[in-house]
């Protein structure tokens, strides 16, 4: 694939983005033109996360040669030429639908259309008939008062909205922050001459990287100024209603606004500086980071330093001479693999093969060491990450030190991808995050393997206990709680409170399983997502789950390219194409006595060999089930549904035949389950017979049916083992290689 080629998938767009080549798209911009054609072109490109190579033509011809009719800008595509700045800049945006940046929808389109032509015609003719005529006082006059008036009509539509074509920044967004920045720099109005909703939109959009680093960090300190001191600019209040006012106030848009901003780095990450590629030749950075690797050249008065600094898979070569780099000598001395810099130097073209770019240093300083020699001594001997190949199993025993190999850093970037994207979609959604206790004294899944939190054993921990005892059985009413308490399996039970009262909701952290089991799937501690929705069937359940699972999946596609890349060509091939099918194709829905006879027909004839034969009606699938059935027969994510209710959790609700429950699990490829849900039991005496059927004491849970005591509702909820979508979306095999410090059966380290 190249870099602009377009995806147009009916069922979901936002993942193909991410297979894109690294080839970038080529620039051809006129003698003279306007900076801020070229501007807008290059925030899409950035936000799309699409390379655009910039040259400057030497004369018109240059261009008319491309294209008859270009007049400032030609974009070089692989169906041809794209000329005018406005259709380039739409070309560029559409490249990457996951940012919508042309529009969600046909009327998003429409508003996105809408605010460019405003832009052009409003603003741009204006700020470039100025320029054209500067020393003609009355055109300048004219221009002034049209730009003036173009910002009293963006600051009246801005009130409405955070950004011009809604809640999500767009390509009429890029092209009106620039023409905007364009018209400040000609005077043509005054910073602090923007409405007060202008002017927090024009700040919101110059936060973002994408704007900032193309029109520089003036442009925001100038807004910024324009600010007064300690708050955000005040909306104008609207003329009084006789009606009585709400007493719900309408939320700031963007919190920065209600500040002046402080923290700023003093380097530049390695993500954004390689992101600018060739555009950044020239520039003077500071960037900071530790050795992968540093070898000599020309007897020693040359170092090339491969330098990484976690905010991307990709290092940048620095280079370092004798005589043209301040602190050469330190930096020679510095052990090598391991040690931290902090270098300042310009940006060069590199002639290397495989990287646009390098830096010849100025000045280097050594902020650490790598003391891997004998007696801790400089040098890298002990260094357990040194360049080599290195198993995971290697790296599981080094788990402080492993985000700094590439696979860790990758597994790293994914996780936090992937983090952000369950917040964002369920946020997006109107849920609300609850926070739910890690110490419980409920089982939620009935399995008894918890961990006990007691403070009865004693802090001499050589000495055998002496624990309180009734009737030869530990007293825990002696304990710290009363009572006996565990760590949680599930945050389920106490999420469901507040969705009973609150509607959706949904909790997402650590759990504890005390399960003596060391394979490559279990985990003692690993993170849960646990939304609950009320006024809900589990229909409604499916089809969240399955939205939430394509968009997370989606996000991985988009957010974190390079580092799946690299996860395939890691001993995984296909993965992106796994990956693409989840997030396009339909969740076939599969009744669980339906799968039964169907594996029990691949095993008659044949085609499928398990270890557990045993596959009769009330079993619970183990993994290699599941697996043949998204793999072998229905070849992509399978929703097992109504399960035997001796074989689920008592909450789950009781269907109509009195012998299934309404639950549901998800079955992935190369995974197996990956989701596992249900609709909850509304019913308070249905619930307490269920509860007694699995030996539980309906008084220990009063709590839990007073939910359906008092005001019950159909609800549903689902459970997803967060690190389970890891592996998932990185192909790596083994869970204890994608949870920073996995915790399992004899191991508890770090």
């Amino acid at each position: 694939m190249v870099a602009d080629t377009v995806h147009t998938t009916p069922l979901t767009i936002k993942s193909q983005a991410a297979r894109r080549g690294p080839a970038p798209l080529d620039l051809l911009v006129a003698p003279g033109a306007p900076e801020h054609k070229t501007q807008k072109i290059e925030v899409a490109a950035a936000l799309a996360n699409i390379k655009l190579r910039i040259t400057a033509a030497k004369d018109e011809a240059e261009l008319t040669k491309l294209c008859p009719h270009a007049a400032t800008v030609v974009l070089t595509t692989r169906n041809g030429p794209v000329t005018r700045s406005d259709a380039a800049l739409k070309y560029v945006a559409g490249l990457n639908p996951a940012t919508e940046l042309c529009g969600a929808d046909g009327f998003g389109r429409g508003r996105v259309d809408q605010w460019l032509e405003f832009g052009t015609h409003e603003l741009e003719v204006a700020v470039v008939a100025a320029k054209t005529h500067a020393k003609n006082k009355d055109v300048v006059g004219r221009a002034t008062k049209d730009v003036q008036q173009a910002c009293r009509t963006l600051d009246a539509a801005l009130q409405k909205t955070t950004y011009l074509a809604g809640d999500r920044v767009s390509a009429a967004d890029c092209a009106v922050v620039c023409v905007l920045r364009a018209a400040l720099k000609g005077n043509l109005i005054a910073t602090a001459k923007l409405g007060p909703s202008l002017l927090r939109w024009y700040l919101t959009c110059l936060h973002a990287p994408a704007f900032s680093s193309i029109l520089g960090a003036d442009a925001k300190n100038d807004a910024l100024k324009a600010l007064p001191a300690g708050k955000a600019p005040a909306s104008k209040k609207p003329a009084a209603s006789k009606a009585k006012a709400s007493s719900v106030k309408k939320a700031v848009a963007d919190p920065q606004t209600l500040f002046t901003p402080t923290f700023a780095r003093s380097r530049e990450r390695l993500k954004e500086l390689l992101g600018r590629g060739a555009a950044a030749v020239g520039a003077t950075v500071v960037v900071a980071g530790w050795v992968r690797t540093l070898r000599e050249a020309m007897k020693g008065a040359t170092l090339f330093v491969e330098l990484n600094d976690g905010s991307c898979l990709a290092s940048i070569q620095v280079v370092c001479g004798s005589d043209s780099t301040e602190g050469f000598a330190s930096a020679k001395a510095c052990g090598g693999a391991g040690a931290s810099l902090r270098v300042e130097g310009a940006v060069v073209e590199s002639p290397g093969k495989g990287q646009t770019i390098e830096i010849l240093a100025k000045a280097i300083t050594v902020l650490g060491c790598t003391r891997g020699g004998p007696g801790r001594t400089v040098g890298a001997q002990t260094y357990p990450l040194a360049k080599k190949y290195h198993t995971l199993e290697h790296l599981r025993t080094h788990a402080h030190l492993r985000p700094r190999s590439r696979v860790g850093s990758a597994v790293v970037r994914l996780r936090n991808a992937l983090a952000f994207a369950t917040h964002e979609f369920f946020q997006q959604r109107g849920f609300l995050y609850v926070h739910t206790p890690l110490i419980t004294a409920a089982d939620c899944e009935g399995a008894g393997e918890q961990f006990t939190v007691t403070t009865l054993l004693p802090p001499e921990h050589d000495k055998a206990p002496k624990l309180p005892t009734v009737d030869g059985r530990v007293d825990y009413s002696k304990d710290f709680f009363g009572r006996q308490a565990s760590l949680t399996v599930s945050g389920q039970l106490n999420v469901e409170t507040h969705a009973v009262s609150l509607a959706d909701c949904y909790t997402f952290g650590p759990t504890f399983r005390a399960e003596n089991s060391n394979t490559s799937r279990h985990l003692a501690e690993f993170w849960m997502i646990e939304p609950e929705v009320s006024f809900a069937t589990l229909a409604d359940d499916i089809a969240l789950a399955e939205d939430y699972l394509k968009y997370c999946v989606a996000a991985a596609l988009c957010r974190c390219a390079d580092d799946l890349e690299f996860f395939e060509g890691s001993k995984n091939e296909g993965l992106r194409d796994r990956l693409k099918a989840i997030v396009e194709t339909p969740f076939k829905r599969l009744e669980y006595t339906e799968a039964i006879s169907v594996l029990q027909k691949e095993m008659k004839a044949g085609r499928a060999k398990f270890e557990n034969t045993d596959v009769t009606w009330g079993i619970d699938l183990d993994s290699e089930h599941e697996r043949y059935l998204t793999e072998k027969v229905y070849k992509g994510p399978v929703v097992l549904i109504n399960y035997p209710k001796d074989i689920k959790a008592f909450y789950m609700k009781l269907n109509a035949d009195g012998k299934t429950v309404a639950a549901m699990d998800i079955l992935v490829p190369r995974i197996g389950e990956i989701i596992g849900g249900s609709q909850r039991e509304d019913s308070l005496e249905v619930l307490e017979e269920r509860a007694k059927s699995v030996g539980l004491n309906p008084e220990d849970i009063k709590w839990y049916g007073e939910l359906r005591q008092y005001g019950s509702v159909p609800h549903a909820g689902f459970g997803l083992g967060f690190e389970r979508l890891v592996m998932l979306c990185s192909g790596v095999e083994n869970i204890r290689d994608v949870i920073p410090f996995p915790r399992t059966p004899g191991n508890c380290r770090f």
